[in-house]
């Protein structure tokens, strides 16, 4: 992970100065952090195509949003001199009144697109199903963590989630590990298999 920061000096192309710095540096990543004003501002409401234009003192409340290799997508909230504030999808056009800062993040990788279908491919052979601040639950994570199980984790928090859970497996005490979505046991059993070095078979 990298920190980019970029000042935009008067007249600036607020979205293209951001597209074409990702571009020439072939960056992925997002925009974390902004200060500045505009004199105009173009933005796209939701559900309307039409572009709404703006002039004035325009200050920055904030921009959001992802740059991938020269593909961008931003959102933008300003404020006028009265301190309305309006937002929408940034266009081209916003120009930079006087000067603005931007704190731009990027990763090493490109930014994966997944769809229901890999989540499902995906999905852990281990579930554990946990109480909060039980101490039982929280070494049978660091265990599995130390062996590079994967595992899923699920917290119980009320009492219509805790009954469904001891209906699936009859058991009341927690933590509760299911391997295949098969009831395997708590942390004595989880500790046991480590001991065995069985555990390898969860992966």
């Amino acid at each position: 992970m990298n920190s980019h920061s970029l000042k935009l000096f008067p007249e600036s192309d607020l979205k293209n100065s951001i597209k074409e710095y990702s571009l020439s540096n072939n960056l992925y990543g997002y925009i974390s952090g902004v200060v500045g004003n505009l004199r105009k501002v173009c933005i796209q409401c939701p559900g309307n195509k039409k572009i709404n234009k703006f002039e004035g003192n325009l200050e920055i409340v904030s921009l959001n949003g992802h740059f991938n290799n020269g593909e961008v997508h931003f959102h933008l909230s300003f404020a006028d001199e009265g301190c309305n504030v309006f937002g929408g999808h940034l266009e081209e056009g916003c120009i930079v009144k006087k000067g603005t800062d931007i704190l731009l993040i990027s990763f090493e990788q490109k930014i994966i697109n997944i769809s229901n279908n890999d989540l499902i491919k995906s999905q852990s052979r281990v579930k554990i199903y946990i109480l909060k601040d039980c101490p039982w639950s929280k070494r049978a994570i660091r265990l599995l963590n130390s062996l590079s199980i994967p595992h899923e984790i699920f917290l119980i928090d009320n009492d219509e989630s805790f009954k469904k859970i001891m209906f699936k497996s009859n058991h009341n005490t927690f933590p509760q590990i299911f391997l295949d979505n098969k009831f395997f046991g708590g942390y004595d059993e989880l500790s046991i298999q480590a001991k065995l070095d069985k555990l390898s078979l969860f992966r």
